[in-house]
């Protein structure tokens, strides 16, 4: 007979494992890892508000592209999990319109975040989606199959995994 047990620890040492005892009394871990994309969306009067509470002394207007994404991403880090709740698209506060509009800067120098600006008073410009772990994703427009690529060098020979069509 086996017992399960299920353990999740703070935000300092996240993991969270389910174990089974097997019959010779010794633990069988199985971490459960979950990938999935979260976009995050920190408005300029909450970042504005979050900047004065820090009272540098420094107007935000002043703040550079760089200095702008690491505040945001600093507010990341120190949110709770109910603040973060207010910044999640589709979470009840933020909408996939918030996202869309001209990429004025970002950040993608590492694989597992992916940092914008997006001047939302611009019209969205025609892209293909980046996502954080560096998957393009293409929809057919034959079959509606929606698939990803990662690294595609060559796009002019991309093919339908469903439908075999020739992606344009």
């Amino acid at each position: 007979m086996s017992t399960l047990f299920l353990s999740t620890y703070s935000k300092d040492g996240i993991i969270s494992s389910i174990g089974t005892m097997s019959t010779k009394g010794d633990w069988l871990l199985k971490n459960v890892v979950i990938h999935k994309i979260v976009t995050f969306i920190f408005t300029e009067e909450q970042l504005k508000s979050y900047w004065e509470k820090k009272k540098t002394g420094l107007p935000f207007a002043t703040l550079t592209n760089e200095q702008y994404m690491k505040l945001a991403e600093e507010m990341l880090e120190y949110s709770s999990h109910s603040q973060l709740q207010q910044h999640l698209m589709d979470g009840g506060w933020r909408s996939k319109e918030e996202t869309e509009g001209l990429v004025v800067a970002e950040d993608d120098s590492r694989e597992d975040v992916h940092v914008e600006i997006v001047d939302t008073s611009i019209a969205k410009r025609p892209t293909n989606k980046l996502f954080i772990d560096r998957l393009t994703e293409f929809r057919c427009p034959q079959c509606q199959f929606t698939f990803y690529t990662r690294e595609l060098e060559n796009r002019s020979h991309l093919l339908c995994p469903s439908c075999r069509n020739t992606i344009q």
